[in-house]
């Protein structure tokens, strides 16, 4: 992948059978790290979205403490499966998954948001990691994102049955048809267990 700088977190599970035989990709939007002014060469490969997870799970394990941020992992779990999950479960899920984050560069400071033109230059990256890990979903975190997202997709049939009556975006990966749906950001209080229904609704449809 030679657009990738922050290399996906994929989980062991993942090209085996994926999480109940489907293969998921949560779409991230940014992130920041102290190392934001060399960052974004594609040549210089970062780690961090993988020791992202790691140090997540470590924490849910009990090997590292509490921080802040763990808390939209967790959010996101709980309200996947409509149920405050088990250790057990959410090392299964996080190790089923494959999760990245789309801007390819750190943002200037935390709580600051990418640039339009930070957006533009991930989308090749983007594409890249549908044709490599060719999921069956993607699960886009949050309507910024969403709606910064390339557009050379196509809206398809398959609707879904939310408050906002929306339906799949898909691109194709030259392989098959890969659906997006879009979430509110699990760190936002729109993101709660009214959306249950919504998400198993999208996992029947694929």
């Amino acid at each position: 992948m030679d657009n990738v700088v922050f290399v996906p977190w994929v989980g062991d599970y993942y090209f085996k059978e994926g999480y109940n035989n489907k293969k998921i990709l949560l779409l991230g939007e940014s992130h920041y790290c102290d190392n934001h002014d060399y960052c974004g060469d594609p040549k210089r490969k970062c780690d961090f979205v993988i020791n992202l997870i790691k140090h997540y799970l470590n924490y849910k394990n009990g090997n590292v403490q509490f921080e802040h941020w763990t808390r939209t992992f967790t959010r996101f779990t709980n309200i996947f499966f409509n149920k405050n999950c088990n250790i057990e479960l959410i090392n299964n899920f996080w190790n089923s998954i494959v999760f990245y984050n789309y801007v390819q560069k750190s943002t200037e400071g935390p709580r600051i948001p990418p640039t339009p033109q930070m957006f533009k230059n991930s989308e090749e990256a983007f594409f890249e990691v549908l044709m490599n890990y060719c999921p069956d979903i993607v699960i886009v975190w949050g309507e910024r994102l969403w709606y910064s997202l390339p557009d050379k997709g196509f809206y398809g049939k398959d609707y879904i049955l939310d408050e906002k009556g929306g339906k799949f975006y898909y691109y194709n990966n030259k392989t098959k048809d890969i659906p997006l749906y879009c979430i509110y950001h699990p760190s936002t209080s729109h993101f709660n267990y009214k959306c249950s229904k919504y998400l198993s609704e999208v996992m029947r449809l694929i």
